[in-house]
């Protein structure tokens, strides 16, 4: 963690622990004698002293492990650090170790108190317990550098002086991790307690080769003070370029001082050429050519087993390979990899991007060459993740895209919980050049991708057109082509056009099971935004079979939930609740789909809350359906607010919620340009309306629309909403069911609501029945204001399905739109459930209000429109190709019908009945 600026300016004077004693004197001027000589140009490390004054504070932490490797700047930063402290009046005892493999605890015990003598005068013992005593007695840190590879026993003698220490402290400067529990990020917890067993168990913290590594921040100070303008950009360039090691980042510093100075300027290609010289100075330095070559192909992928690199020859050409793979384990330069298999290995990521780096500036052929072997040898042994990540290090698109086409399924079946975000960092650290456009159009589809949908410049509508990309050869389309261009379409607001595009797919043979699951998926959210229950179930089912059959469980959770989900839009409470427990009984869905799709699961609860009328939802009930907002199940999540605020009597907040909502995502035509403004071109001419496609409101929204409109009284809006939808859904016949009932046309009602054809749901018919009884009890005309035995046989019959249905469902929000005369013949002879729920809606909703509709025809409406837009009766007539008097007659029988008396009374009366509305210009435009 990068310490603050406020942080950084404590790190002065006191240095770590309490309160220091007043040292011997002289002590403090021996102890700087013996110190190690500091190189030319030698920079104070902030961050590492900090870390170090932090973990040696007064408090259970004793022993500090800098375990880094040799040459990798961890003496000359402790040697500053050391000589601060002297300054502030602290003790430092520095104990070169003879440079050897192997050291024991005796030997060290001897060197260190004879050292210890030398700079205080006390007298000399080897053991641990008198070099603890001193070491508290002269509130001393001891700082040891040069422990081998072969000092454990060294090591294990620093841990029992550290564990009986109270106010002494010791710093072990070495490669090697302390024997005994593995070390964790924050400290190490030894076994056991203390040596006397009363105390509480030392934690001894380790610092590592990222901790050392030199911070932008650091780099910038450095380069103001040696006179280099050097800016923030570039300090993050040359820290990323050389990983942050400090014996590159004040050499490159060095020399862009002498280059500026004759008149070189500090730019990024320059930071970068000399960042790059130095780096591979530093590495063959410091490693073999061989162990060079063996790193690099580690750092190929992320990820990689000693058998990887076992099986390229590597390893035999390093001597003692896995001694030195050891090595750079213990000293953080290697990693084991806690996200990955036992056995998985990684390079920490900003020396692996180095490594890389380095390599291709040597010769970039020959690492793309190896990287495409590698990527195939990793794709014959089963190993997507590998393949996928080493090919994108290639530089061959080509390579990615055939290995893509593949496993492609992998990467979206859950198995791998991380390779889909590990692959979108691979891509967005990539070159451009390198990524294909169908692993870009992949992980843009299953990704929550801001920017507004049916936008034509929305990047998802524009991959999603249908057209092929330029490196398909033609014939049948791959599974991964149709999978992304049917979540692209969907995604940008063409639900039915992704329909479409999936059942090419699924009614023949093509592709692997795996593949033909993604697709029923992305299938089902699509009929389900079409409005399309039904399908939507039979795709969900399909896909959680098929993911059982293929071993893909995550992806049959998910296919699990979105069936409950679907059964919850439908009012089918009781069989959401079987699919969701169906659900919990799988491992989590993949981590892409709770990103795009978002949470189906706590969406569906809140769904099933709303069913039973309950208008107070809990607050992760409530953040879910605020949250889908972001999500593919936004029509979902809008869809549970609007009935959140119908229960609770907030039809118009509602209404505007969701007119706001379908017009961002361009679903719907804005609200501009009908107040009155011209907004016709220079010649008089009215602008050019949306067209019919601007108008793709999901039926279920347009179905909720239309509702909320009538129980407003708006009648005329709520005829423009059903006017509006062009697909023939079981939503679109419910809506123009109600609005002819609200006109008065029962008859003309009940061909809408046969509820005889296919796709018509359990929840969908339940509707349907309730209206079809309050349209043939209407038609028969027989007055609603009672109830009891005055109700026609065919209506008693449709009561009766609609009953056996609810019980059926479970859910209340179909009470909730039905007509009060239907209600309350509900409350009669029928089960005590069916009469409680029916009695309820009655009780807590008001009375209705009266429904207004104008009907204008559509001649009048354009003339209606083109007055909106500002023109005059000729300008009108000029456009509309007809004579000037033909258009004031129109106009005439506009204000007639509309109750005004001049222009500006017809205007504000057309726009509070909604003949203003942008769907009806939209309309209009498609027809002329």
């Amino acid at each position: 963690m990068a310490p603050t600026d406020r942080a950084l300016r404590r790190t002065t004077a006191a240095g770590p622990g309490l309160m220091s004693r007043e040292a011997p004197p002289g002590s403090l001027e021996r102890a700087g004698e013996l110190l190690p000589a500091l190189p030319p140009g030698a920079h104070r490390r902030p961050y590492v002293e900090l870390a170090l004054d932090q973990a040696l504070r007064a408090g259970p932490t004793a022993m500090v492990l800098l375990r880094t490797p040799r040459g990798a700047g961890r003496r000359t930063a402790v040697a500053l650090w050391s000589r601060r402290l002297l300054r502030s009046g602290r003790l430092v005892v520095w104990v070169d170790v003879p440079e050897r493999e192997s050291l024991d605890g005796d030997a060290l015990g001897r060197a260190a108190s004879a050292r210890l003598s030398g700079v205080a005068g006390v007298e000399p013992d080897p053991s641990a317990e008198a070099l603890a005593a001193a070491l508290d007695t002269q509130d001393a840190v001891l700082v040891v550098d040069r422990l081998g590879h072969g000092s454990g026993a060294a090591l294990a003698f620093l841990d029992r002086v550290s564990r009986m220490v109270r106010r002494g402290r010791v710093v072990a400067l070495t490669a090697v991790p302390l024997p005994g529990p593995v070390p964790t990020s924050d400290g190490w917890a030894p076994a056991g307690g203390s040596a006397d067993g009363d105390a509480p168990a030392v934690r001894h913290t380790e610092l590592t080769l990222r901790d050392l590594a030199v911070h932008p921040d650091e780099a910038r100070t450095a380069a103001a003070t040696a006179g280099v303008p050097l800016t923030r950009s570039h300090a993050r360039l040359l820290v990323t370029a050389v990983a942050g090691w400090a014996p590159v980042v004040y050499p490159v510093l060095e020399e862009l001082r002498r280059t500026n100075a004759h008149g070189t300027p500090v730019t990024d290609e320059t930071v970068a050429a000399t960042a790059a010289a130095h780096r591979g100075a530093y590495l063959r330095a410091v490693l073999p050519q061989e162990a060079v070559s063996l790193l690099v192909e580690a750092g190929l992928a992320p990820r990689f087993r000693l058998a990887d690199l076992a099986a390229t020859g590597l390893l035999d050409a390093v001597p003692g390979a896995e001694a030195l793979m050891d090595r750079l384990v213990a000293t953080g330069l290697v990693l084991d990899d806690p996200a990955g298999p036992d056995g998985d290995l990684a390079l920490d990521p900003h020396a692996r991007r180095a490594l890389l780096d380095y390599a291709r500036g040597r010769d970039a052929g020959e690492l793309a060459r190896r990287a495409a072997r590698a990527a195939r040898r990793r794709a014959g042994a089963g190993d997507a993740r590998g393949a996928l990540l080493v090919a994108l290090e290639s530089g061959d698109p080509a390579l990615v895209r055939d290995l893509l086409h593949d496993t492609w399924t992998a990467v979206l079946d859950g198995h791998d919980a991380t390779l889909h975000g590990a692959l979108w960092a691979a891509v967005a650290s990539a070159p451009s050049g390198h990524v294909p456009a169908e692993l870009h159009a992949l992980l843009s589809v299953t990704r929550t991708t801001p920017g507004r949908h049916g936008d034509p410049r929305h990047p998802l509508l524009r991959q999603a057109e249908g057209r092929r990309p330029a490196s398909d050869p033609g014939g049948p389309e791959s599974p991964l082509t149709t999978f992304t261009r049917v979540a692209g379409l969907r995604r940008s607001g063409r639900a039915m056009d992704a329909l479409r595009v999936a059942r090419g797919l699924l009614d023949t043979v093509a592709g692997s099971d795996v593949a033909r699951v993604l697709v029923k998926l992305q299938a089902g959210l699509a009929a389900a935004e079409a409005g399309l229950l039904d399908e939507a179930l039979r795709r969900a089912e399909a896909a959680y079979l098929g993911a059982l059959a293929s071993g893909a469980l995550p992806l049959a959770a998910a296919a699990a939930e979105l069936a409950a989900l679907v059964h919850a839009l439908d009012s089918g409470v009781r069989s959401a609740s079987d699919w969701s427990g169906e659900a919990d009984m799988l491992p989590e869905p993949p981590a892409w789909w709770r990103e795009a799709v978002g949470d189906p699961a706590t969406l569906t609860a809140a769904l099933v809350r709303l069913e039973h009328l309950d208008d107070e939802l809990a607050h992760p009930l409530l953040s879910a359906v605020r949250d889908a907002a972001g999500t593919d199940l936004w029509f979902a999540g809008l869809h549970a607010e609007v009935m959140l605020c119908a229960l609770r009597g907030q039809e118009e907040p509602a209404v505007d919620r969701l007119r706001d909502v379908l017009a961002r995502r361009g679903l719907t035509p804005s609200d501009g340009g009908t107040d009155g403004g011209t907004d016709g071109g220079t010649d008089g001419s009215a602008r050019s309306g949306p067209s019919e496609a601007d108008v793709r409101i999901p039926p279920l929204l347009a179905l909720d629309l239309g509702r909320l409109y009538l129980a407003l009284g708006r009648g005329t809006h709520a005829a423009v909403v059903a006017d509006a939808l062009t697909l023939r859904t079981p939503a679109a016949a419910l809506l123009d069911a109600h609005v002819r009932l609200a006109q008065g046309r029962p008859r003309d009602a009940l061909p809408a609501v046969s509820a005889d054809g296919p796709g018509w749901t359990t929840g969908a018919r339940l509707q349907a029945h309730l209206l079809a009884a309050e349209a043939l009890t209407a038609a028969a005309g027989i007055s609603t204001a009672g109830a009891g035995p005055a109700v026609p046989d065919g209506a008693r019959r449709e009561l009766s399905r609609a009953v056996a249905l609810a019980q059926q469902a479970g859910g209340g929000l179909p009470y909730w739109w039905a007509a009060p005369s239907v209600l309350r013949r509900l409350a009669v002879d029928t089960p005590a459930a069916v009469r409680e729920r029916a009695d309820e809606v009655l009780d807590r909703r008001g009375a209705p209000v009266p429904v207004e509709f104008v009907v204008v025809p559509d001649r009048q409406l354009v003339v209606l429109h083109h007055l909106a837009d500002g023109l005059t009766s000729t300008e009108v007539a000029r456009v509309s190709f007809v004579s000037r008097n033909t258009v004031k007659t129109q106009i005439r029988e506009l204000y007639r019908r509309l109750g005004a008396h001049d222009r500006a009374e017809a205007l504000r009366r057309a726009r509070e009945l909604g003949l203003l509305d942008p769907m009806v210009r939209a309309r209009l435009s498609s027809r002329s």
